[in-house]
């Protein structure tokens, strides 16, 4: 394990250098506060912080290094089962930086500064989309995007791989759920879909179909 400068915590075997190892989400200093109650009831708006238990590293996955032929991600690094895992259950918390993108309902007018940097990242997942007709959006006449992005810093959940590709996998055997923290933080999470996932196995999702037609080309 690493404690390096940054981390939350001492981070999980075969943690990459370069990648902050977080316990909860981070917020950018641009963020806006008045989107902060929509994903924290109980977030500090002044300070920016989540005051929220830190999420320890599940103790029946690791992350693993691929050496498998074949696989798209040889090479890299996977999430793996360390013991059986049951359908149903909550593997783990997906955790990174939370961001936000506001732009007009006029997208001829969207600014240089308004668009979204994480758009590329392959470790960017939606928390929520509010319309500019949206009752609870604070800022009227503007689209609102939330997501949290862990390529840069986040938690083992950030390894899931697709399951296309796989020599001998038809199908995934995990999913992306929307849920909600103990102190009632949005949050999207990993769970195991009715097969479970056998001792040892890869853990796979499903990235959809939109993720692999952007990365088209």
């Amino acid at each position: 394990m690493v404690h390096a400068k940054g981390h939350d915590t001492l981070s999980p075997p075969n943690w990459p250098e370069g990648i902050t190892y977080l316990t909860k989400p981070r917020l950018p200093p641009t963020f806006p506060p008045q989107l902060i109650p929509l994903i924290s009831p109980n977030a500090n708006t002044n300070s920016k912080t989540f005051h929220i238990k830190p999420i320890k590293h599940p103790s029946n996955v690791h992350i693993k290094r691929i050496d498998r032929d074949g696989h798209p991600a040889k090479g890299q690094c996977g999430l793996f089962a360390k013991s059986k895992i049951k359908g149903g259950e909550l593997i783990i918390p997906y955790i990174g930086m939370i961001h936000s993108t506001i732009i007009p309902d006029d997208l001829d007018q969207v600014l240089p500064e308004q668009e979204d940097e994480h758009s590329s990242s392959d470790y960017d997942l939606s928390l929520l989309r509010l319309s500019s007709s949206d009752i609870r959006n604070p800022f009227p006449g503007m689209h609102v995007s939330i997501g949290v992005d862990a390529a840069r810093m986040g938690n083992a959940a950030r390894f899931v791989n697709d399951y296309r590709g796989l020599p001998g996998i038809t199908g995934p055997n995990a999913e992306f759920r929307l849920g909600s923290g103990e102190s009632g933080e949005l949050r999207m999470e990993i769970w195991s879909l009715k097969c479970g996932v056998g001792k040892g196995e890869e853990i796979r999702v499903s990235y959809g179909k939109g993720w692999w037609g952007a990365r088209k080309g």
